[in-house]
């Protein structure tokens, strides 16, 4: 009999729904989705782009899924907004074999590994979460208390790279628990969408105003403070001022725009261009345009642009904050990227002035690029998934100590 999987997200996500759709085409999974809210498929403000958003590729297509009932639509997928009180009633209806959820952020993550605790079903938890990051040490004290308390009802989890991995087995789960996965993208869109890249990298050129004989530098996210768009434009803009054909191009929307745009004004910056919003079917045609990715962010959970970019044969320009640096992540130091010190401007200007003039050190790196894109697709995580919610399967939920059972029992009765 197919093992029956569900998987209980936030919202449909982009870059997730190629992966649901692979894995319902597996037979011995017998899989549905359930979302807390429908962000994405019905236009929603993200606070981050600072406007309205709707994806314009198929989010639900493809696989078995259902929309939990919640109170009111969220403004926000903080922990009380989403929340979905019947959850438990759903997930009797349906009763799953293994359940998956995304993260420990949301009420409803928290009903689940409740619901999966009384009901002795193994819970496989998926999330970016990784080892570097380093909050302020009354936040790290207060998280430690409450990821803890979660991690109790986890019986194994996905690892997206070696600093995930090491997250996982700080809040106590056993080796032999966790499971390799990926942060998938949907590799086989991406490609089809730029069917002749050097002629998309002149037309796109040609409609930014950029020269064809430019190295341009994509930063390609939302312009919020964390993720430190200045530091492109300030690095672009030296390189210029030494006579070097370096531009950049910031492809997204956000808060930050005002200052950029000020700071061009000021100091008479003219080798970058802001694009604006950019939806999910034209963004593949910013990553043949471009020689080099740089992801600058002071708290990047993974990074999933690089990724992407690195489809395209992108050398990664990536900051000590961001999750995927790891010798078998996306951004491998020294086999595809080049890792700087974050806000360290100075450096981020001599890597990209190292790839620009070595083009021996630019070739090498942008050939190692595309294999590792080949490891992380929406396949290769269907497969990997699978495995896990195979394995979790045969080896069932862990079991807690006497003292813990009677702190779960109390969790569960006071929600």
């Amino acid at each position: 009999m197919p093992i029956r999987v569900a998987i209980i997200v936030s919202h449909p996500i982009q870059y997730f729904a190629p992966w649901f759709r692979e894995l319902a085409q597996v037979p011995d999974i017998d899989l549905k989705v359930f979302f807390c809210c429908d962000w994405g498929v019905k236009e929603y403000v993200d606070p981050g782009f600072n406007r309205n958003v709707l994806w314009d590729i198929p989010l639900l297509a493809g696989y078995a899924h259902e929309f939990l009932p919640i109170a009111r639509r969220p403004k926000n997928l903080g922990f009380w907004e989403t929340d979905n009180p019947n959850v438990a009633v759903v997930l009797n209806r349906f009763e799953p074999d293994v359940l998956v959820v995304f993260g420990y952020a949301t009420r409803t993550s928290w009903r689940v590994a409740f619901w999966a605790r009384r009901h002795h079903r193994p819970l496989l938890l998926y999330s970016d979460s990784n080892i570097g990051a380093v909050p302020t040490w009354w936040k790290r004290t207060l998280k430690d208390l409450v990821v803890r308390q979660f991690y109790r009802h986890v019986d194994g989890a996905l690892f997206i790279g070696e600093n995930n991995r090491l997250y996982h087995a700080r809040y106590g789960l056993p080796a032999d628990r966790l499971f390799p996965g990926v942060y998938p993208i949907e590799r086989r869109r991406l490609i089809r969408a730029v069917p002749d890249r050097a002629m998309t990298r002149v037309a796109l050129r040609s409609d930014l105003g950029i020269p064809t004989d430019a190295f341009v530098v994509l930063f390609c996210g939302k312009y919020i403070e964390r993720k430190r768009p200045m530091d492109v434009v300030v690095a672009a803009h030296s390189l210029a001022r030494k006579g070097l054909p370096v531009w950049a191009i910031l492809v997204g929307e956000g808060n930050e725009r005002r200052a950029i745009e000020a700071f061009c004004e000021r100091e008479g910056v003219k080798n970058v261009v802001l694009t604006g919003f950019v939806n999910q079917s034209a963004i593949p045609y910013y990553y043949p345009t471009a020689d080099v990715l740089a992801l600058t962010s002071s708290f990047e959970a993974y990074g999933l642009v690089a990724t992407e970019a690195s489809v395209f044969g992108l050398p990664i320009l990536v900051s000590d904050r961001v999750g995927c640096i790891g010798p078998q992540d996306t951004a491998q130091p020294g086999r595809n990227a080049i890792v700087f010190p974050c806000g360290d401007t100075e450096r981020l200007s001599q890597a990209i002035e190292l790839l620009c003039k070595d083009r021996n050190l630019y070739a090498a790196m942008s050939s190692n690029s595309t294999p590792i894109s080949e490891s992380q697709d929406e396949v290769v995580a269907a497969r990997l998934l699978r495995s896990a919610v195979l394995c979790l399967h045969e080896m069932g939920p862990r079991q807690p100590n006497s003292a813990i059972r009677s702190q779960l029992r109390s969790e569960a009765a006071s929600l």
